[in-house]
């Protein structure tokens, strides 16, 4: 289970990484209530990004990865971190998902709940 942690934490960083240097800013990392979680939480100007950060292996196809009741937890964890902020600072919601292989960034689906 060790390994996998180390694995998942790097696909995560490396996510990061992406969106640091197209000018996001982290708000927070492994974002978790009860057993739901958010990977990255990241924001540019008014507009707030969910990340769920997803490693492949065998999986051709991606979109076997965003299913509705993916969604809908990604939906109700993020509803519970906007009990906690101030969200007069959010002016757009977006939710995207980070395929990661072989440590690199295979692919990213941007506003997944629009698909």
């Amino acid at each position: 289970m060790e390994n996998k942690k180390k694995i998942w934490y790097k696909n995560e960083w490396l996510a990061k990484q992406y969106y640091l240097s197209h000018w996001y800013e982290l708000i927070k990392w492994n974002y978790t209530i009860q057993w739901w979680e958010i990977d990255l939480l990241m924001k540019k100007w008014w507009e707030l990004v969910v990340i769920e950060v997803k490693t492949v292996n065998d999986i051709d196809e991606l979109d076997n990865y965003v299913t509705p009741k993916k969604i809908w937890f990604l939906q109700r964890t993020l509803e519970n971190y906007l009990q906690n902020i101030d969200e007069s600072r959010i002016e757009d919601i977006r939710m995207d998902v980070v395929f990661v292989k072989n440590d690199k960034i295979l692919e990213i689906y941007e506003d997944v709940t629009n698909r």
